[in-house]
């Protein structure tokens, strides 16, 4: 089974006991979804193929939303793809739970905000190897 460190508004979380959380499961594939999704599309220099560019996708463009949606939901089926690539190759030297590798993406929702059509909410469910749902949800807002 493998663990990361739990990140709670950017941040790594310490418990009550001093020590610093760990995330494992179901919970540990929700928060790499995330990681992957939210982490701007080449923003690492060492590993320039991580992330996702749906916040350039996203945020001041003035296309229709349905064309914006169908691109940047795409975007995110195309990062989720190069997750579960690297969760087969870390599997290859490391014992990870079912839980915490994706089988399959079963949706990827974009809504727009209605009051602000800036803000954009993004929804991703995904079905794990041992068949339970894990769900990730985030705000893509333009930086202020």
């Amino acid at each position: 089974m493998s663990f990361d460190f739990m990140i709670s508004a950017g941040d790594i979380s310490i418990g009550q006991d001093g020590d610093i959380q760990k995330v494992e499961n179901t919970e540990k594939l929700e928060q790499d979804i995330l990681k992957m999704a939210i982490t701007p599309l080449g923003s690492n220099p060492f590993q320039t193929w991580y992330g996702s560019p749906i916040s350039k996708s996203l945020v001041g463009t003035a296309f229709d939303m349905q064309f914006i949606s169908t691109v940047a939901s795409g975007q995110l089926r195309t990062s989720l793809e190069t997750l579960q690539r690297l969760q087969k190759i870390q599997t290859s030297f490391q014992i990870i739970s079912a839980s915490e590798q994706i089988a399959a993406i079963r949706q990827v929702s974009i809504d727009r905000n209605i009051v602000d059509p800036r803000f954009f909410t993004v929804v991703i469910t995904v079905v794990a190897k041992d068949l339970s749902t894990a769900q990730a949800k985030f705000n893509v807002k333009p930086s202020l």
